[in-house]
């Protein structure tokens, strides 16, 4: 096995002692230093220079990634935090380069030099990040696949009472951070919040509020292409002809003005049911 095939298995970074156990020589791993084929962060760790260059920055100031940056190192919301989380030894003296929230809690073992376990980084994000935020990362973490209802109750099983109050919040459905705090929020103003309801003719649509309202969710590139656009007005004429009530939000509006998007929501809902889609400007 070469050093490439052990790196590539374990995220593009590993230790030399990974390495030479994967049948890795001493000498290769020094040739592809000096070939600029791989990157030696720091002493005992080397690393592919298509790694992720937080995951190498982390590395090399003796962490691993931890919370939302270990979070959207796995593909799930990392919220609106941009500092980087590092899981540090208890016995670290380094202080990490850059702006970083340092994480001294031992974690379980994990082959990944570079970043925490899933389990480690679902209980680190409860104990950091806001509640609303660890939430959401544990919706998109169950919506995934990654862990399941039950395996959420068993990582936090020997965690405080108000950690396990977190993670009794998880739902799956949540295909998108944004779709778990628009739950998280409507439902602690009292509103059934139903995900990924099937429309026919239409497909599923990302939430239904009260059994009354179809609320669709855009992402970050909001109508990016034309092909996009024609998808979404498709989308909302067969919500129409299915006699639904619906509105459409972006992703910025519910992170830059969720008041506004919220006095929408609640104002459609006390009103009789009108024809045609609404979408915030």
């Amino acid at each position: 096995m070469t050093w490439m095939n052990v790196l590539a298995g374990l995220g593009g970074i590993a230790t030399s002692n990974q390495l030479v156990a994967g049948g890795v020589t001493a000498r290769e791993l020094t040739a592809a230093v000096r070939g600029g084929r791989l990157l030696r962060p720091r002493r005992g760790v080397y690393a592919l220079p298509s790694a992720p260059p937080l995951a190498i920055a982390a590395v090399a100031n003796g962490g691993r990634l931890s919370c939302v940056s270990a979070a959207r190192s796995y593909g799930l919301w990392g919220g609106v935090d941009g500092r980087t989380h590092l899981r540090v030894p208890s016995h670290a003296t380094r202080l990490p380069d850059g702006d970083c929230v340092r994480h001294w809690v031992d974690g379980d073992p994990h082959p990944e030099c570079w970043r925490v376990s899933v389990p480690d980084c679902l209980r680190s994000a409860a104990r950091c990040a806001t509640e609303e935020t660890a939430v959401a990362v544990l919706d998109t973490a169950v919506s995934a696949g990654l862990v399941t209802l039950t395996g959420v109750e068993r990582i936090f099983s020997d965690q405080p009472p108000w950690m396990r109050a977190i993670a009794s919040r998880a739902r799956p459905g949540s295909d998108s951070g944004i779709e778990s705090l628009v739950r998280q929020r409507l439902e602690s103003r009292g509103h059934v919040v139903e995900q990924q309801i099937h429309v026919a003719g239409v497909g599923r649509v990302d939430m239904r509020i009260d059994g009354v309202l179809y609320l669709e969710l855009d992402g970050f590139a909001y109508h990016s292409g034309r092909e996009a656009f024609e998808r979404d007005r498709a989308r909302d004429t067969g919500l129409a002809l299915a006699g639904g009530r619906r509105l459409r939000v972006s992703a910025r509006q519910v992170l830059e003005e969720w008041e506004a998007v919220l006095g929408v929501v609640e104002g459609v809902l006390v009103v009789p049911e009108k024809r045609g889609v609404v979408a915030l400007k």
